[in-house]
């Protein structure tokens, strides 16, 4: 087992001790764990435009810096909804987190590996200091695979864990380390900065549960009409965001504290494309990561897909056309 399981597996196991004590259930928080616009645009927005109020939910929304400690803090009580990368989820879960992801925002990963003008070629990579996120975050799995892709092991670069994306680049563009992982606002941000791409991973289209939705088996048994319209609320944010531009960029330029508009222009483009309509989470995406895993942890060769979603109330939305109706389709019977 990696020193990074052993850790991960008993936080796990701490925080649902800690859930099984709580005799007063939590109050009703949903996290977003990327202080970049990206993903959490989706989340921003559905507070800032009063989406979960319209679908009944009285929601607190709060930032947790990393998918791992999103998905612990769902597990101790904390919250009843954390965004997540599908590999924290899986840890979670094998560490025998009650938790199942119930919708998703994007399906592949959309990173880049930005860095010095000085380096000429991916393979030049090797031997150079990067600036990564904490193990088991969408981040830190991009980058190994990246790393993976070019011929290079992980154990054959200096890895700084710095954190979020914006600090990442502070980290490149102040010169602290050579290179790092960026999505396509971190990308546009160091390209103004004189950084400049290694290796595009967008283009590859790797199927990966990059962002999607996760709570608890509990709130799913005992309160499943709130986890349905926390996925209507999701849905309808993704719609919200590929049909509004600029309301959507006035909220990421709140919640960055006034990112550049270019780098939020370019944002906007991309994930206007990569966020999933009918936020149906990519089984084939965790059946790469869960091979990949297998790799290293033996309890991964037995799990199965299955295991980590819950997709009734997905199918929900296909089946009512709720989302055909967002997209004014006609529904297909």
């Amino acid at each position: 087992m990696t020193h990074f399981r052993l850790q991960f597996t008993i936080a796990i196991v701490f925080a649902i001790v800690l859930a099984a004590t709580r005799e007063v259930e939590a109050k009703v928080y949903t996290a977003y764990i990327s202080d970049g616009p990206d993903t959490s645009i989706a989340y921003w927005l559905a507070k800032e435009v009063g989406l979960f109020k319209k679908h009944g939910l009285d929601m607190e929304l709060i930032f947790i810096d990393g998918s791992s400690r999103g998905v612990q803090s769902l597990i101790a009580g904390d919250l009843s909804f954390t965004d997540a990368v599908g590999t924290s989820v899986i840890n979670g879960r094998l560490a025998g987190g009650d938790i199942a992801i119930v919708s998703s925002l994007v399906n592949t990963l959309p990173y880049y590996i930005i860095g010095k003008p000085a380096i000429k070629s991916p393979e030049d990579l090797k031997g150079r200091s990067a600036a990564v996120h904490i193990p088991g975050t969408s981040a830190d799995f991009a980058m190994r695979l990246a790393l993976k892709g070019v011929g290079i092991s992980y154990k054959d670069i200096q890895a700084v864990t710095v954190g979020g994306a914006p600090a990442r680049n502070a980290a490149v563009i102040t010169g602290r380390v050579d290179f790092t992982v960026a999505t396509d606002s971190g990308k546009i941000e160091g390209e103004r900065a004189g950084l400049k791409v290694i290796v595009d991973m967008a283009k590859l289209k790797i199927p990966f549960q990059f962002s999607c939705t996760v709570t608890t088996g509990k709130i799913i048994r005992q309160n499943p009409d709130v986890v349905r319209s926390m996925v209507k609320a999701m849905a309808e944010a993704v719609h919200y965001y590929k049909t509004q531009k600029e309301d959507a960029i006035k909220i990421m330029q709140k919640y960055t504290r006034g990112q550049n508009r270019a780098a939020l222009e370019g944002t906007y483009i991309a994930y206007r494309e990569l966020l999933v309509e009918d936020v149906y989470p990519t089984l084939e995406g965790l059946k790469n990561t869960l091979e990949i895993q297998a790799s290293f942890d033996p309890k991964a060769t037995k799990a199965k897909v299955d295991d980590f979603v819950d997709l009734r109330f997905v199918d929900e939305l296909k089946k009512t056309g709720f989302i055909d109706s967002l997209y004014n389709r006609e529904r297909v019977r």
